[in-house]
C-alpha cells in the first residue's frame, strides 16, 4: 500500500517534472526566435539606422519580460500552486512594495518618452547630466547601455536621466580656442589661422555641412577674439566650422593638430604662465639695502 503510494505520488511527481522541463525548453527557444524575427524584421535598410536600431533593442526587452513572465505563471500552474489567492493579496503586498517598486515604474515611463520624444537612439554619442558621455549601446525598458570612449560601459537607469547632450542632432558647430601672449603680433597670429582654416576646408571638405546649391553651411573660419586677459596670459582666438555629427570630434583634434604645426612654422608661441616682477627707483633703500648691496643698519 505504502510501496503503492509512494510510486503513483513518484510517477506524478515525475510527470510534473517533465512538463516543466518542456516549458523552460520552450521558453529557451521562444527567447531564441523573438531575437530571429526582430532581426528578420529590421534587416531591411532604413534611412534612419539609429532609430530602428533604438526600437529594435526596445522590442527585444519587452518581448524577453513578457515571455518570462508567461512561463512563470505557466509553471506555477503545472505544480497546481494557485496564483489566484497571491493575486488576491497583491494589494496588500503591493503596498508593501509598492515603495521600492516606485524607481522600476518611473525607469519604465522615463524609458518610454526617451523613445516616443526621440531624445536619442542606439548609436548616438550621448552625455548624461553632464557627468557620463559615450555611445548608446542599448535603451532598454528599464536602463541605458553607454560605452565610453574608453571602453567602460555605464548602466544608467532611465529615471536618472535629467539632461542630456545628443551630439548627433542637426548641425553641429566644432569650436576651438587658442591663445597667445600680448606681446604677438595680432595681424600675423589672424593671417596663420586664416591659412589653418584654408587647410581644413581643403582637406576636409567632406567632412564639412554642405547646402544644398554645395557651399557651406559655415566654412571653417575665424570666430575672432573671445576673450582678453585670459589668467593674465594673453589674447584669445576662436575659431568654428559646421561639421558632420560623426566627424564632430575628429574635426576638433584636426584644428589643434593644424594650429600648432602652422604657429611652429610661423614662429607664434601659445600663451602661457609667466611671472612679471616690476620694482621702481628707490625700492631697495626701503629695505635698507644700499645701491652696493650692503645692508644699511644705520
Amino acid at each position: 500500500m505504502i510501496l503503492e503510494y509512494i510510486n503513483i505520488n513518484f510517477q506524478f511527481l515525475l510527470a510534473k517534472l517533465l512538463y516543466a522541463g518542456v516549458i523552460l525548453f520552450i521558453t529557451y527557444l521562444l527567447l531564441k526566435l523573438r531575437v530571429t524575427l526582430v532581426n528578420k524584421i529590421f534587416e531591411r535598410p532604413t534611412s534612419d539606422f539609429n532609430k530602428a536600431n533604438t526600437l529594435k533593442t526596445l522590442l527585444l526587452s519587452g518581448t524577453r519580460y513578457v515571455i518570462y513572465i508567461v512561463s512563470v505563471l505557466t509553471l506555477l500552474a503545472v505544480f497546481d500552486i494557485n496564483i489566484t489567492p497571491m493575486l488576491a493579496s497583491a494589494g496588500i503586498v503591493g503596498l508593501a512594495v509598492g515603495f521600492g517598486a516606485q524607481n522600476l515604474v518611473k525607469d519604465i515611463i522615463t524609458g518610454f518618452f526617451i523613445m516616443f520624444e526621440d531624445q536619442f537612439h542606439v548609436g548616438d554619442f550621448i552625455e548624461v547630466n553632464d557627468q557620463v558621455s559615450g555611445t548608446v549601446e542599448e535603451l532598454g525598458l528599464r536602463m541605458t547601455t553607454i560605452r565610453e570612449w574608453s571602453g567602460k560601459k555605464f548602466y544608467i537607469a532611465n529615471s536618472e536621466i535629467k539632461t542630456v547632450k545628443n551630439y548627433n542632432r542637426g548641425h553641429l558647430r566644432t569650436v576651438v580656442s587658442v591663445s597667445v601672449p600680448f606681446e604677438e603680433d595680432l595681424q600675423g597670429v589672424i593671417r596663420t589661422l586664416e591659412k589653418v582654416c584654408q587647410n581644413i576646408t581643403s582637406t576636409h571638405a567632406d567632412k564639412l555641412i554642405k547646402q544644398e546649391n554645395g557651399s557651406f553651411v559655415e566654412p571653417p573660419q575665424i570666430y575672432g577674439i573671445t576673450d582678453i586677459n585670459k589668467d593674465e596670459r594673453g589674447v584669445v582666438f576662436t575659431l568654428v566650422a559646421v561639421v558632420e555629427p560623426a566627424h564632430y570630434w575628429f574635426l576638433g583634434r584636426e584644428f589643434r593638430r593644424v594650429i600648432l604645426e602652422y604657429f611652429q612654422a610661423a614662429g607664434i608661441t601659445l600663451a602661457y604662465p609667466r611671472l612679471h616682477i616690476k620694482t621702481t627707483q628707490g625700492f631697495e633703500s626701503l629695505h635698507g639695502i644700499t645701491q652696493g648691496g650692503a645692508v644699511n643698519n644705520s
